[in-house]
């Protein structure tokens, strides 16, 4: 301007923030590669992490049946898709029904009733080459797929045998992975892949560390079915009252009258 030979100010080089994707056309997509970027880190360590201790899990494979390619029996999962180590979860619960746990843990328990809404997690997993001796060795990976279930970017789902399922043949199914791909699922189909994993249902497979927006969706659908399963446990415990009541035999004609007669003590 003053003829010094100075910088030119429209000059692309010069104008700030240029080519960054915040200030630019592109600002939306790259904030959604982002989004998808921090989700799949917290997958992953949600997916390496026990969720109560805060400890990392330990995926080497056991070699107690010759199934080198199986996570030890240490891993289990909670409806919500949270990994534990067995013996932490165990020992949280247990201090749980003593009063002796602090709050901040406690709230990370409130939806586990009991070791009933613990379910055993088996990898199938493989050797990490990229990794150091100091490092975890192994990862989680499909077992049909092949791909890596642990870096959290690939939605996996455990699978959960039904509770009607004949304890024939257990040991076959016990020692064998349970957790795989979304994408095995959606290319086998359930029917096929129980052959393998035993009889189960679309509704017991558990979305294993899912992104905020699923959580959400299970938490109120794990809500809704322990309210339910609270309800036909009152109705049955109903029932053998009024068995057991000749009083209530006597007086009332359907179950509803319960709510307003009250039974003596007996």
């Amino acid at each position: 301007m003053g003829g010094d030979g100075g910088t030119i100010s429209s000059s692309r080089a010069y104008l700030r923030g240029a080519g960054k994707a915040d200030h630019t056309a592109d600002h939306k997509r790259h904030a959604v590669t982002r989004t998808k970027e921090d989700e799949a880190e917290s997958a992953r360590t949600a997916l390496t992490t026990c969720a109560v201790s805060g400890e990392s899990l330990d995926l080497s494979p056991r070699n107690d049946r010759g199934a080198g390619t199986v996570s030890a029996a240490d891993i289990v999962a909670c409806p919500y898709g949270r990994l534990y180590k067995r013996e932490k979860v165990l020992e949280a619960l247990l201090m749980r029904s003593c009063g002796e746990l602090p709050a901040e843990r406690l709230n990370r328990l409130v939806h586990i009733r009991g070791r009933k809404d613990l379910h055993p997690v088996r990898f199938h997993v493989v050797e990490d080459s990229n990794k150091g001796k100091q490092q975890q060795q192994y990862m989680a990976t499909c077992p049909i797929t092949g791909s890596e279930i642990g870096s959290g970017s690939i939605p996996a789902f455990l699978v959960v045998r039904s509770s009607s399922a004949s304890s024939n043949g257990g040991d076959v199914v016990e020692s064998t992975p349970n957790v795989i791909s979304e994408r095995a699922i959606q290319e086998m189909g359930i029917r096929k892949l129980q052959d393998e994993y035993g009889p189960f249902e679309k509704k017991d497979l558990i979305r294993l560390a899912p992104s905020n927006s699923l959580f959400e969706e299970i938490r109120k659908r794990w809500e809704e079915q322990m309210e339910t399963e609270r309800l036909e446990k009152v109705g049955s415990v109903v029932v053998v009252v009024v068995r057991k009541c000749p009083v209530l035999q006597s007086g009332m004609r359907n179950i509803a009258d319960f709510q307003t007669f009250s039974c003596p003590r007996f």
